[in-house]
């Protein structure tokens, strides 16, 4: 055999290996796996009517959660996020502060909020409509996240895999009973939420009382 071919058939398998482990770990998923949010990669992110002159902004923390997916059959879906409620953050310290205060959130009482998400419905390529229940102030309402799958990859600086998602939602403040300053400022708040999880080995599942504490 010539010198050239037995080093091609030593550096074949090499290549193939290298090859098989650049590709999206998304292609190599099987199943439903668990996905531990990165707190640091993970916003929220509101909108809400101010006056009808412009739209105050503000951001929250997650402070904990995860989630479960299969690119391949979304049905398996499953979430469970908890936000720090008093890590609201409307640019402004005194703004901030009366967020946090009765009339609005009422971050001393209810220091978190959470969500739970038990149904993802696919409504089109790498979208979908998650469901679930929403605990704020101890009010609980349905609520529904219009979710885009951005994509499954290795992070080549955390030296970990990862899955990202953009979700939207539209909620009225009214229902959650925050009705201070009603003529200041509107009922409907728009929500941005960007996520990145790290893959972890430990399946969960969202616990039955999730209104304890939120």
């Amino acid at each position: 055999m010539p010198s050239w071919a037995m080093s091609l058939r030593i550096l074949l398998p090499m290549i193939v290996a290298v090859a098989m482990a650049a590709l999206p770990a998304r292609a190599g998923a099987a199943g439903a796996q668990t996905w531990e949010l990165d707190p640091v990669h993970s916003q929220i992110v509101f909108f809400a009517d101010h006056l009808g002159l412009s739209h105050g902004i503000g951001r929250l923390r997650i402070k904990h959660g995860w989630f479960r997916f299969d690119p391949e059959d979304w049905s398996s879906a499953r979430a469970d996020i908890v936000i720090d409620t008093a890590s609201v953050d409307m640019g402004d310290a005194q703004w901030s502060e009366k967020v946090r205060a009765p009339g609005f959130l009422a971050s001393e009482k209810w220091p978190t909020a959470r969500f739970i998400g038990d149904r993802l419905e696919p409504t089109a390529k790498d979208e979908g409509v998650l469901h679930g229940s929403l605990w704020l102030r101890g009010i609980r309402q349905p609520v529904q996240l219009n979710v885009k799958f951005n994509r499954i990859g290795n992070d080549p600086y955390a030296f970990k895999s990862k899955a990202g998602f953009t979700a939207t939602a539209h909620l009225d403040r009214f229902d959650f009973g925050m009705d201070t300053f009603r003529d200041v400022v509107a009922g409907p708040v728009e929500i941005r939420i960007e996520v990145e999880g790290v893959r972890s080995k430990i399946k969960k599942e969202p616990e039955e009382n999730g209104d304890q504490e939120h």
